[in-house]
This record gives C-alpha cells, structure tokens and sequence, in this order.
C-alpha cells in the first residue's frame, strides 16, 4: 500500500509519541484497510442480505455535528438532531448552554463554523456514514446507513490545537441523565455515548429508565494505561461498575478499542476490570477538526463504541423479537474465541468478555437468553460478595443512608443512595425472569409478557417485583441529590475519541446545595474534572488532540497472554446455556489468528 507518512508528535504532561499515517486517494483504491470494521465478512453478508439498519432507532449524544459534511449529505431523511438539555450546577434548575455569550446550536455549517468536521460528525459516519469525505478522499461508510438516529447535542468542539469542547459560559453543565432519559422516550433501543464523565448530582432516574426499559447503553474508556481513576486500583481485581461515572454505570456495555489482529490498542492495554467488551477501534479511518485530512490510525474507544453500536443495531434488526437484554446476553457469550456459550471474564482484567462477534451475533438466536442484562448482574452480584464498601453500594436505601456510602478513596466522595435502585432493578430482572421460565414449564403461551422488558412501564419509577402489584418491595427514587462528579472548581466530561479530547470544564460557581435541605453538601474535595490524560493519536492511542509536526516512535502491541481454555466464568452464569444454534462464522480475511493463543512474547 502507497502512504504518505508525516510524522507528528504532540508533548503535553504524560503525552508519548506515536504514529498517524495519512493516505492518499490512490491508497484508498488499493486497500481500504481503514474501513477493516465495515469489512468484516460477516457485515458484508449482512448488508448484501439486506440489512442496513431499518426499523432501528439510535440515540446518540455528542458533539455538535457540521451538518454538510460531505459523508452525510444524504443521512437528513434518518437523522434528527436536538439540543441536548443543560442544569446549572449551582442551583441544579434547566439551563442554556452559551457559549462566549452564543447560544449553543444543535448544528453547525462548515462556513459558520470554520471547522470541517468534529467528534460527533465522525462517530454519527460510522452508523450512517456514506462513504464521502472531503476533497474526494474516502469517507467511512456507515454501518446501519437506514437506522433512525436521535443526535442530542451536548457540546461543541472548538479549532486550536489541543482540540478540547468549549465550555458553556457560567455553571452550565450537560444534563446527561435528562438526555438519556430523552432517547428512552423518543424509542431508542441503543444509546451510543462515546464520552466519559460524572452522571451528576441531578439524578439517575434516566440510566434507570434505560436499565429498566432494556435500552443499551454503549461507551468507552480512557485510551490511556492508567487504572481507572475513579476507583483506583480497585478496578484491577473486580467489575463491579460505578454509578458515578457514565461509561462504568451498571449495565453500561464499557469496551476498549482492538486492531484487526484482535489486539488492544497499546496505549490501552491496562487492566482495568470495569471493561467488558473489546470492540474494532485502532487502524481505522478518522478525521481531525478543523482539516480535510482523513488518517489511518486509532479512533480510540469512541470508535469503538460507534463501531459496536452499528454491530448491535444489525442484530436488532436480525432478530427483532429479542430484547436488549437478550441481546446483551448474546453479546457477552458469543465473543470470537469462546464457543462454550457461556459468558467469561478475562481472568487478567483485561479483555472482558472478549472481542465482539458479528458473525456470532447475527447467526445465533438471542431469544433463547435471559431478559436479564448479564453485565448488571456481573457488577452487582460480584459487588455484593466483596468485604468492603463495595458491597453495600447496590444495597443502599435512601430512607435510612440518604448521604451514601463511602468510596474506597475516602469518605468524601460517597457512592449516592440511590444506587440501591440499580440493586433492586436487577432483582426484578431476575424475578420477571423466573416467572416466565414458570409460564414456559406450565405450558403457557406469549410467557414474555412477564419479562422485565414487558413489564419496564408497570415499574413507575420503582423496582417492582412480580406478583407484588403495589410495588411495595421497591423503592421509589427519592429526591435526596447523588453523586456530583466535580472538582473544587469544576465538572469535567472528556471524550475518549480518536483525534480529540472532549473535554468540558465548568466553574461551579457558590456552594453546592443538596436537594433535600439546599445547605452545602460539606463532603470535602471532589476528583479532578478530567481524571483521564490527554494522549497523542496514532496506531496505539485514541483520546488526543489533532498532531503537530514532530519525531515519532512505534509502539508494539505484545499479545493477550492467557490462553482462553484457563478462563472460567466469573461470575458463574446462573441460567442453563442453551446449545448455540449456528456454526462458527468466516473469519474475516487477515484476522485469522485467535486473540487467546497462548503467546507471551514482551512488549520491548
């Protein structure tokens, strides 16, 4: 393959160096390596059966989009962009996101702009991208090109060179859960989110309503080699989640980002047990702001999220009497490598469940799974067996702990009670599931009307078990505040994107006021804003600013280690495993080699 190769290096704080090649129109006739997502066999078949998407709807919350980019000239019929909602995080009431005394609009013009792309312009080309880009050069072609998308608009990125997403002006901040709840009530059955950050002192109402309604949540983390920085090493030996933060909330699909060869992307390759899928992220096709440059490189996990959230909206449309939760189940017990048909943990943290399998996904039946979100139940049951704090989070009542439980860090930054709530909806996904199981062996007909998905809307806002009908054993959410993920002067939101950091950091301006006495919370300094570094793009990296010219490095990604004979289920799978209904899939040309081969080659 022809390339040209400028080198780029960028050196801010823990910054490495790393590589971003840059291809001419005449590579992309030759080798649309770039597109190698796309490309997977299994896609292709799916597309030439015809699948594409239709029927299927999309929330997706990001950066404003440029809306003549050239890739998505033709996506309006399917695409509705909305300003996404914004509270003060002073006083916790709506607000109006300015920007430099501008009011935030859900769409930009290039001309209006000065800017020819953005992050959320690139991921919305994964799903209904047509393949065109600027100056003729190849685009992304999207994956579910059909699909409706809902864009909700929680930013915007600005042009200089550390690319970062211009603040709103004042306490203004994104009010992610009022956004997710949004997308539930517009229809969406997956939730792209290729971003990260707190959930905020408003509320979980909305990532319940997704959990309860078994909407998909997908996300990323941090494309650096740093543990979490929420829970700290903790996220080395357990998943467990964190209702504090978006991309680890309960149920929430957390990926990391892969090559074609089945590797993480090296600056990634971290254990960090709160990832529980690996999703075709590095050496792919991406754009920088403000440029008409497309480059081969890491996307980071956003990509990945992206790329994930079009493989899921395929099966959907595949199998449409599955619910999200089944669906779910599929997806962590039919990753490449594991033919057991049970869902296992990467023993070493590091892979999940393991890398998804489109193939797997479209040929194997998920309505032969529980409705019960299998990545819920890891998190909570295996919190509830730890010996610390930990084991408590999902137990939480607000009527007897309204000021939480405190984190491993220290007592300052208390996991909010009504994380109870995210305890008690996975009891009711596991009762609803039993009953149905009851309706199937007395000989019953349409037993689905029990699940957990069927009965979301009898919930009402609390976690109702079956048969109860009051809901006397739930709790209704109180109106105590949860959690705020602010600093001592700021609330910070960063996207884990390929070419940019997405970051937004407000002033908290006064003393924060909690909901049920509006006095100062007094619970002492709070994490940083951004608790994710910046790193620089290129083949091993993903959440970075746009390259300066500079001397550059390779990195070599060594291989996952662990043979995956030696994992074992962890937490064990409490539901009989159904025989798998299709064989095992084509592998995609030049990803032949299984990522669990027991290789331990170093990474010198």
């Amino acid at each position: 393959m022809t390339t040209d190769r400028p080198v780029f290096s960028v050196c801010s704080g823990v910054l490495a160096a790393s590589l971003l090649l840059v291809l001419s129109p005449s590579a992309y006739a030759d080798d649309m390596g770039g597109l190698w997502p796309v490309k997977d066999s299994a896609v292709v078949s799916a597309h030439e059966s015809g699948l594409d998407g239709s029927g299927v709807k999309i929330g997706v919350l990001d950066s404003r989009v440029v809306s003549d980019y050239p890739g998505l000239s033709d996506a309006d019929a399917n695409v509705e962009y909305r300003l996404g909602s914004f509270v003060n995080a002073t006083t916790d009431e709506p607000d109006e996101c300015l920007i430099k005394g501008v009011p935030l609009q859900k769409t930009v013009t290039s001309e209006e702009g000065n800017i020819y792309s953005s992050h959320g312009t690139f991921m919305l080309t994964w799903l209904v991208g047509n393949g065109k880009s600027w100056d003729a050069s190849q685009g992304v072609t999207g994956l579910v090109p059909k699909s409706d998308v809902l864009f909700l608009t929680i930013g915007q990125d600005i042009t200089d060179r550390v690319s970062m997403n211009l603040p709103c002006d004042g306490a203004a901040m994104s009010d992610i859960d009022k956004d997710v709840s949004t997308a539930v009530d517009w229809g969406a059955r997956i939730i792209n989110m290729s971003n990260n950050g707190g959930v905020g002192d408003y509320g979980l109402d909305g990532m319940l309503k997704a959990l309860r309604h078994g909407v998909i949540i997908v996300s990323g983390r941090s494309n650096d080699k740093e543990t979490d920085a929420v829970v700290n090493g903790s996220s080395t030996d357990v998943m467990i989640g964190d209702p504090r933060e978006r991309s680890s909330f309960p149920g929430v699909i957390r990926n990391n980002e892969v090559g074609p060869d089945g590797q993480i992307a090296g600056v990634s390759d971290v254990a960090d047990a709160n990832v529980n899928i690996l999703s075709p992220g590095d050496q792919v096709l991406h754009q920088r702001i403000n440029s008409k440059i497309i480059l081969m490189g890491t996307g980071g996990t956003s990509t990945g999220a992206a790329v994930l959230s079009g493989y899921l909206a395929l099966t959907m449309q595949k199998w449409p009497d599955a619910t999200g939760n089944q669906i779910l189940q599929s997806l962590v017990r039919n990753t490449k490598g594991n033919d057991s048909g049970e869902a296992k943990l990467d023993p070493e943290h590091k892979r999940g469940y393991g890398q998804v399998d489109p193939g797997r996904l479209l040929t194997v039946d998920p309505t032969q799974y529980p409705d019960v979100n299998p990545i819920l139940e890891a998190q909570v049951t295996t919190a509830s067996k730890l010996s610390d704090d930990r084991s408590k989070w999902y137990t939480q009542d607000c009527s007897t702990n309204p000021d939480g439980v405190g984190s491993l860090l220290d007592d300052s930054l208390p996991v909010p009670c009504q994380a109870g709530e995210i305890g008690r909806e996975y009891e009711r996904q596991k009762a609803a599931w039993k009953k149905v199981e009851q309706c199937k062996a007395d000989g019953g007909s349409d037993c689905m009307k029990y699940s957990a998905t069927a009965t979301a809307d009898k919930a009402g806002g609390k976690a109702v078990l079956p048969d109860t009908g009051d809901g006397r054993d739930g709790v209704k959410s109180s109106g105590v505040p949860v959690w705020v993920w602010l600093a001592a002067g700021g609330v910070g939101i960063a996207v884990v994107a390929g070419g940019i950091v997405l970051a937004v950091v407000l002033s908290k301006r006064g003393r924060r006021r909690s909901r049920h006495g509006g006095h100062a919370s007094g619970r002492g300094p709070l994490p940083p804003a951004n608790p994710y570094p910046p790193q620089v793009p290129g083949a091993n990296n993903g959440m970075v600013p746009p390259p300066a010219a500079g001397q550059y490095v390779p990195q070599q990604q060594a291989p996952h280690s662990s043979a995956f004979p030696r994992q074992t289920p962890y937490p064990a799978v409490p539901y009989p495993v159904p025989p798998q209904q299709a064989a095992q899939p084509p592998v995609m040309p030049g990803n032949t080699q299984n990522p669990y081969t027991n290789n331990n080659r170093n990474n010198r």
